[in-house]
C-alpha cells in the first residue's frame, strides 16, 4: 500500500480525535511489542533452522576446499 492509497482510506473513515489518537497508541505499542535487536534476529534464524545453518556452513566449507582447483584447471585450460 503506497501513501496516497493510505491517505485515501483514512479519509474514508473520517476518524475522529479520539479514535485517531487510539489507532495511533495501539500502532506504537504494536511496534514496541516488536522491536528487537539484529542479533536477537539473528540468533532466532539459527535456533529455527539449524540444519540449513549446518548446510550453507557445510557448503561454504566445501567451495573453499574446491576452489582452488578449479580455479588451476580452469587457467591450465586457457
Amino acid at each position: 500500500m503506497i501513501d496516497e492509497e493510505f491517505a485515501a482510506a483514512w479519509m474514508t473513515l473520517q476518524p475522529t480525535v479520539a479514535q485517531r489518537r487510539r489507532v495511533d497508541a495501539r500502532v506504537a505499542e504494536w511496534l514496541d511489542a516488536h522491536d528487537t535487536s539484529l542479533a536477537a534476529e539473528w540468533f532466532g534464524l539459527f535456533k529455527v533452522a539449524p540444519f540449513s545453518t549446518a548446510g550453507l556452513v557445510a557448503a561454504s566449507a566445501v567451495s573453499l576446499a574446491t576452489a582452488p582447483p578449479l580455479i588451476w584447471l580452469a587457467r591450465a585450460l586457457i
